[in-house]
């Protein structure tokens, strides 16, 4: 008999005890956690909002368009070659210990600063198609177009001419290295958001003369 109101004294005090952790953990978590929880929800629902009205496909575009611009170039001050030492040496290890390299070089050895002066041209084209004439944007197929001619017709056949080197090192290998696949990708990129970004800056100059801000459609939609 004793036994059996113990246990339910102890029973008594751990569901008493229990409440009020229950109560002290529902009373934080109103507190501390709800209120950050519902400032990250209102936050997300505002940048979709702002997201939905800002961004637009142009807009997106204009973004690719310049990233491509810039990253092709920084691509003109990197390395796209290199003559690997010993390459078949290496070959079963070369992800531990890759081959030596030597005579590393960026694109500008083999074609000058032309594609640099492609880069800044495509930033211009871009930003005036933009601000000013969305035809001007077709002229980024021209540019990237240009890069990968000289990618693929210049700096090809030079980053992969071992020269001399073949004789002067035994497995002497040359390799084309991440600088000449970035200025690859680039124009590729230029190619395809030319066109594309011209016809959605067309299509929202058409559509903002068709229903201009606080103009005569404006007004007859409010009148009626």
């Amino acid at each position: 008999m004793r036994l059996r109101e113990l246990l339910a004294g102890l029973a008594r005090l751990w569901l008493g005890a229990a409440e009020i952790a229950g109560e002290i953990l529902l009373r934080a978590w109103e507190a501390a956690v709800l209120p950050p929880l519902e400032r990250g929800r209102r936050a997300v629902r505002a940048a979709v909002r702002f997201g939905e009205r800002q961004v637009t496909p142009a807009r997106g575009l204009a973004v690719v368009a310049l990233a491509a611009s810039i990253t092709l170039g920084a691509s003109q001050f990197s390395v796209y070659r290199a003559l690997e030492i010993g390459a078949p040496a290496y070959s079963g290890v070369g992800n531990v210990a890759p081959a030596p390299e030597r005579d590393r070089k960026s694109p500008r050895s083999a074609h000058g600063v032309a594609v640099l002066v492609i880069a800044i041209a495509a930033l211009f084209v871009t930003a005036f198609a933009v601000g000013a004439n969305w035809r001007l944007a077709r002229l980024l197929i021209v540019l990237g177009m240009a890069v990968i001619l000289i990618s693929l017709l210049v700096d090809a056949r030079q980053g992969l001419r071992e020269g001399l080197a073949a004789t002067t090192y035994e497995g002497a290998k040359a390799t084309l290295l991440g600088g000449f696949w970035a200025q690859l990708c680039s124009g590729v990129t230029l190619v395809i958001s030319g066109p594309l970004l011209a016809v959605y800056l067309r299509d929202e100059r058409a559509a903002r003369r068709a229903n201009p801000p606080g103009g005569l459609g404006g007004a007859e939609g409010a009148t009626t």
